[in-house]
Formats: C-alpha cells, sequence, structure tokens
C-alpha cells in the first residue's frame, strides 16, 4: 500500500521514473565528519544497529587517510570531481577570482564551482542531497551552490518535492512529530541553538525522503549528505553522548533507504562512508578571540588590524589589515595588501620583524606554513621544520612531527607535498597545537573539530559490498585518490 501511494503521489506531481541503467545503480551516503574510530565507538554503544548489521553480511568497513585539509569542501571535491587542487579549507581567498569563497555560501561558490577545473562529473544524470557542491547532477541538485534558489527551474523543481512531502502523510507525520520532539527536549536551549538544532534535523529528515523518491524514481546515482552528527560533535565532542545519540537517527535513516531499496524495482549498489573526521579539541576563540590578540602581538599590531572573518569583511581603507580566516583547527592568515601575490617569507620578516618565531611561541599554534621563495614552502613547528620544494622531495630539519607515529607522519608529508604550493593558501596557514592528553587547539566553538591534519580527523570511513571497492579498501598502499577512482570506476 505505502509503495503505490508513492508511485501514485510521484505521477500525479509529474515526478518520472528516470533510470538507463537499471543493473548499474549506485548509491552514496555520506555521514558528514564522523571518524573511522568514532563509528567503531558508535556500533559499541549500540547506536548504529542497521550499520552493524550490514558488517555481519556481505559489507567490508575500513579507514581511509583524507589528509588535507580535513574538510568537505576537499574532500566532496576530490569525489565529485577527480581533484581538489587549491582547496585549501571550507573557507579560503580565491586569488583568481578575488572573493572569498566558503562552502555554504550560494554565490560566491557557485563561481568558483564554474570555474574549477574537474576531471569528471560523477553525478551526470543523477542526484545530489545536502551537498556542497552539485557533481553534474541533473535530475535533483539540492548543493550549496543552489541555497539561494537562483533559477525558476530550481525552486519547481524543489516544489515538487515538497508538495510530495506533504502529501505523503507518513513522512508529514514523521516531521510533526520530529519537530515536536525537538521543541520539548531543547525548550532550555537559547533560541538560535534550538533553532539550528530544528534546521539540521528537519533537514535529515528530509534528504532521507528526498533519497526515497529518487530510489523509487530509479534515479542511477544518488548521494546523500547526513549533517546530524557533524553538528553535534563539534559542540559536544565527537564520542559525546549527544553526539553518539546522533547516530541512531542516521542509522534509521540508512534502515529506511535500505527498505526503499527493497521495495523499488531498481536495484542499488550502496556505499556509505564520511568526508573527515573530527578530533576532540579545545576551542581557543570563546567569548574572546585569543587567536586574534595573539596574531596582532606576533606583529606588533594593534589589534584592531586583525579580522576574523568567514568571509564577509574586507577593509577598503589603505592600512594593511590581517584577515584571520578560522577552519576549526587551521587559521588562513590574508594580508590585505598581498591578496593577488602572497608575501614570501623574507618579505614578512623584513616589514615584521620575528613574526614567525613570535607565532611558535604561543601555546595554541603548533605549525606555521608560509612561502619562502616562488617554488618552496616550509612548515615550521617549534622542534624542526619541513622546505616542501616543487618538484623536488622534502627535507626535513628536527622533529617537526614529534609525538606522531611514523606511518601517519609519511602520510601527512606525501599530503603536504601537494598542499603547501596551493596558490589560495593564505601568507601564513596556522595549524592548531595539540596537548598531551592528544587534544587539537581549535579556533572555533569546538569541541570536536577537523580542517587541520591531527588525529582522528584525518581518518574517515567507507563501507561497501561492491567487490572492487571491498578490494581497494583492502589494498595497504590504498590512497584517498584510488578509493574514490574506483568508485568512480564502478558507476561507469
Amino acid at each position: 500500500m505505502r509503495k503505490l501511494l508513492f508511485l501514485l503521489l510521484l505521477f500525479v506531481l509529474g515526478l518520472k521514473k528516470t533510470s538507463y541503467k537499471k543493473n548499474k545503480n549506485t548509491l552514496i551516503i555520506l555521514i558528514d565528519g564522523l571518524s573511522h574510530s568514532s563509528l567503531q565507538y558508535g556500533m559499541s554503544h549500540k547506536s548504529c544497529p542497521t550499520i552493524s548489521k550490514l558488517l555481519k553480511n556481505d559489507y567490508v568497513l575500513n579507514q581511509y587517510f583524507c589528509g588535507l585539509p580535513a574538510a568537505t569542501t576537499a574532500t566532496e571535491a576530490l569525489l565529485f570531481y577527480g581533484t581538489n587542487h587549491n582547496i585549501p579549507g571550507f573557507t579560503w581567498y580565491d586569488r583568481s577570482l578575488h572573493s572569498f569563497i566558503r562552502g555554504n555560501r550560494s554565490k560566491e561558490l557557485s563561481t568558483f564551482e564554474d570555474n574549477y577545473q574537474k576531471k569528471r562529473g560523477l553525478f551526470k544524470d543523477g542526484s545530489v542531497i545536502m551537498s556542497v557542491y552539485s557533481g553534474g547532477a541533473t535530475q535533483l541538485v539540492m548543493s550549496g551552490r543552489n541555497l539561494r534558489f537562483p533559477k525558476t527551474s530550481i525552486v519547481f523543481k524543489l516544489m515538487q518535492y515538497i508538495a510530495l512531502g506533504i502529501l505523503y502523510p507518513v513522512q508529514f507525520l514523521r516531521t510533526i512529530t520530529l519537530t515536536l520532539k525537538t521543541i520539548i527536549l531543547y525548550r532550555t536551549n537559547n533560541q538560535e541553538e534550538s533553532r539550528k538544532i530544528l534546521e539540521t534535523i528537519f533537514l535529515g529528515q528530509f534528504s532521507c525522503f528526498l533519497t526515497e523518491v529518487e530510489i523509487y524514481r530509479g534515479t542511477s546515482r544518488i548521494f546523500v549528505d547526513f549533517l546530524l552528527y557533524d553538528e553535534y560533535a563539534h559542540k559536544y565532542g565527537p564520542t559525546h553522548p549527544s553526539a553518539i545519540n546522533s547516530l541512531k537517527l542516521i542509522d534509521r535513516y540508512v534502515q529506511r533507504i535500505l527498505k526503499s531499496i527493497k521495495t523499488s524495482e531498481f536495484s542499488y549498489e550502496v556505499i556509505i562512508l564520511s568526508d573527515h573526521g573530527q578530533s576532540k579539541s579545545i576551542p581557543y576563540d570563546g567569548i574572546d578571540d585569543k587567536s586574534s590578540r595573539d596574531i596582532a602581538i606576533s606583529f606588533q599590531l594593534d589589534h584592531s588590524k586583525v579580522i576574523k572573518t568567514y568571509g564577509t569583511t574586507i577593509s577598503t581603507d589603505s592600512c594593511e589589515y590581517i584577515y584571520s580566516v578560522p577552519g576549526g583547527s587551521t587559521l588562513q592568515l590574508y594580508f590585505s595588501h598581498s591578496l593577488t601575490k602572497a608575501y614570501l617569507e623574507d618579505e614578512l620578516e623584513k616589514k615584521y620583524p620575528r613574526c614567525i618565531q613570535n607565532l611558535l611561541e604561543k601555546p595554541a599554534f603548533g605549525w606555521i606554513l608560509i612561502r619562502n621563495s616562488n617554488q618552496s614552502t616550509r612548515l615550521y613547528n617549534k622542534k624542526g621544520f619541513i622546505t616542501f620544494t616543487l618538484n623536488q622531495s622534502p627535507t626535513i630539519s628536527g622533529s617537526p612531527f614529534e609525538g606522531i607515529a611514523p606511518h601517519t607522519s609519511q602520510q601527512l608529508i606525501k599530503s603536504f607535498k601537494t598542499y603547501a604550493h596551493f596558490p589560495n593558501n593564505g601568507d601564513i596557514v596556522i595549524f592548531g597545537n595539540t596537548t598531551p592528553t592528544n587534544e587539537v587547539y581549535s579556533f572555533e566553538k569546538h569541541r570536536g573539530t577537523h580542517g587541520g591534519f591531527f588525529g582522528n580527523m584525518c581518518y574517515p570511513f567507507c563501507i561497501t559490498n561492491n567487490n572492487i571497492i571491498k578490494a581497494e579498501l583492502n589494498n595497504p598502499s590504498m590512497t584517498m585518490e584510488s578509493l574514490f577512482n574506483k568508485i568512480e570506476y564502478n558507476m561507469k
């Protein structure tokens, strides 16, 4: 009865079947921000019964190394487009577009995506739901670039799905129930926090429903991103009971989606993965922006000359300002007089003597990345440095990764070889320091953070029953790029 009603509403609203390759359909479910370690923790605390059951059948779970930056904007770009070149974080200044780009700001993100040099469009003829990028999707696109619904056709398409959600009684009742539960559970929180929680839960519910719709339509390639865990982990910490409990709701979404596949006339290969993890963190910037104070002191500037921004502030006066752009455990520092062409180390040291040494003396600043020539970049730590020169092997002095396991250090060095030469990196990139308890400093109000390179944030997971991808997951030399290329190969 449920299926018949669903199909009837699809027909009435003009949402026709779309499948062209009934025997080769692929569904990718992304659980945002969930590390391999935190997933295992959640399964051990019985928060993921559906996923646990999959692993008892023909599915395989393994971690992969996402490298720098541990951010959705970079990982998703590599998955969708085959490259994440020149994406240094969730927010950055694009030196060729002369604009700040943020992963959830539609106008600037649209411009960036349209100009990005892509190697593939993974979701051609498919649908993407709650993604950063469109991925070439042509059926349903709910991505960062469409947040303001710039085209009438996009608005009309989404209205069809919203009408279906209202007319379909089960979905309508679920939404009302979740809304009431959220209001009751979080009535003591401040208004802004309660609104954000309600929005995230509602979007997760609606995203699950849209995925079910696309399955019944037979859309050949579907991608959906569930954001709930990432939000809770940021606020409370990656293994806090509130964050782990949020996995119960996501697990129910997975259960519903898998049930929809079984009851539809189409078969799907299912891949469940995350884009990055989260590491336990100490929020260095709370009520006061301590990092801005530390930067101002290091450069011997008035505090007002350091502007902490998420990309909405650019000064028009003639003074030189430092734009401090937080991305979890990183800070991208852009100088207002060098937005087109970044400073080199000797230029900065001449203008601001001892600035790098001063930065390294601050307890929350663990590593400093700066260009020391047009061909090379240097990563400083309190105990050493690494020089990355184009087309040459890195050279190491001292112990810049002391305390980090040798295998992880080698992975980081390989990742930095590419990341260090991104033109869009700040004039200086600051990475949060670590603590004796294996926490990392965050420059946002995060108890769980990512964006840098330390700890679980670099180790997301992948689960699948596809033999080609399973073989890659068991490959000791697997990289994120090789894993995503196998996913693309399998979707052809």
